[in-house]
C-alpha cells in the first residue's frame, strides 16, 4: 500500500489509514542539558534476568505510566485514538509531562508493536520526551499497567529519521514478539513547516515482566 504525507501544522505519515503525528512544537525552546544525576523520585532500573532474551507475552492490562530511568522520565499515559484525518491524536501540550499510548495497537507487554508518543517541548519548556534522543541500547523502558504489573523493555536501537521517510512499517508492522516503540520529534526545526524535520524513534523488546509482591499472579 502506498504511503501518504499529510501536512497539518505538524506532519503525519500514514499507511493503511494509520498516521503518525510528528510530536514537537515550534522550536521556541532549546532544552537545557540533562541533569547529571537522577532525583530520588526518579524510577530505578528493575533487576531482570541477564542474557537479552525476549520474554513471553504478558496478559493484557491497560498501561498507566511510562518510566525511563536513564533519562529521568516518569510520566502518566493517556489513551490516543485517531483524528478525523486518520492520524494519531497528539497528547495535549499541558501538562507537558504526559505521554500517550496508541490504543488501537497492542497493549505494552502483549505480542506486537505497542506505540507510545510524547512531545519534545512546548512553547515554554521541555516536554516528556525532551531527552529521548539520549536513550541508548540496553536502557530500560518500564511500562506500568493497571493490574500493577510492570512490562520491562530493553532498548534495541534508537533511530533518527526524516519525517518525509517515516518508517511506518517498522513502527506499526506486525511483530512475533512483544515490542515497544517510543516516538517524538527531533532534528532541526523547520520554521516554514512549523515543525521539526525528523523523528526520534526508540525500538525495544520485552525483557521481563515484573510483579510487585502484592500483585504477583498465582500459579
Amino acid at each position: 500500500m502506498a504511503q501518504k504525507l499529510i501536512l497539518a501544522g505538524a506532519g503525519a505519515v500514514s499507511l493503511a489509514g494509520i498516521a503518525l503525528i510528528a510530536l514537537g512544537l515550534n522550536g521556541l525552546f532549546t532544552p537545557p542539558p540533562a541533569p547529571a544525576a537522577a532525583t530520588p523520585a526518579t524510577p530505578r532500573d528493575i533487576k531482570i534476568p541477564k542474557g537479552g532474551r525476549i520474554a513471553a507475552p504478558m496478559e493484557p492490562a491497560r498501561p498507566t505510566a511510562v518510566y525511563i530511568p536513564a533519562i529521568g522520565v516518569s510520566a502518566p499515559l493517556m489513551e490516543l485514538g485517531l483524528d478525523t484525518k486518520g492520524a494519531i491524536e497528539n497528547p495535549p501540550l499541558n501538562p507537558p509531562n504526559l505521554a500517550g499510548w496508541y490504543r488501537y495497537g497492542p497493549v505494552p507487554g502483549q505480542r506486537g508493536a505497542a506505540v507510545i508518543t510524547g512531545h519534545l517541548d512546548t512553547r515554554t519548556g521541555p516536554a516528556v520526551f525532551a531527552y529521548l534522543r539520549n536513550v541508548k541500547k540496553g536502557d530500560q523502558v518500564q511500562v506500568l499497567r493497571a493490574d500493577r504489573s510492570v512490562a520491562v523493555f530493553l532498548v534495541d536501537k534508537v533511530e533518527h529519521t526524516p519525517k518525509t521517510r517515516f518508517p511506518t512499517r517498522k513502527v506499526y508492522g506486525k511483530l512475533a514478539y512483544p515490542g515497544l516503540r517510543l516516538v517524538t520529534c527531533g532534528g532541526a526545526f523547520d520554521a516554514g513547516a512549523g515543525s521539526y524535520k525528523e523523528n526520534t524513534i526508540v525500538y525495544a523488546h520485552l525483557a521481563a515482566p515484573y510483579y510487585p509482591r502484592s500483585s504477583r499472579p498465582e500459579g
